[in-house]
């Protein structure tokens, strides 16, 4: 699949990883002090559909460290303060065109993560050497 990815440095908090076979989106604290999350986003828009998790009011991520926020069907268990799942959301990559957005509480895009695949089965795919994360 075609990926691109986008982060503004200013924050030094962006979309780190995409896992499909996890089902999760790793935000990550590049800077070395802690980084509240309350009124933070992150947002999958998929054509028409947009779904929109907001970070717990508490949550927060030391420097250095990654929050995962993983799908309501990974079987992941919500586990604060660096795991946590977004129920609303059956699957990260269920669709062709696939859009991830991290807002601060500003309403600001901070990082993005955009993909593009053949087919919405591409995604899932073991050991497809095309799999789609941001590095």
């Amino acid at each position: 699949c075609d990926v691109s990815s986008g982060i503004n440095a200013e924050y030094g908090v962006s979309i780190d990883e995409v896992s499909i076979e996890h089902d999760f989106v790793g935000i990550k604290n590049m800077t070395e002090k802690e980084q509240g999350m309350r009124g933070w986003t992150l947002t999958k828009v998929s054509g028409d559909e947009t779904l929109e998790y907001k970070f717990p009011s508490k949550a927060s991520i030391g420097p250095g460290q990654m929050i995962k926020v993983f799908s309501g069907n990974s079987g992941a268990t919500h586990n604060p303060p660096l795991n946590l799942v977004f129920k609303k959301l059956d699957s990260w990559a269920n669709s062709v065109d696939l859009e991830i957005r991290l807002k601060n509480s500003e309403g600001e895009v901070v990082s993005t993560y955009k993909a593009k695949a053949e087919s919405s089965t591409e995604y899932l795919e073991e050991g497809d050497q095309r799999a789609c994360s941001v590095m």
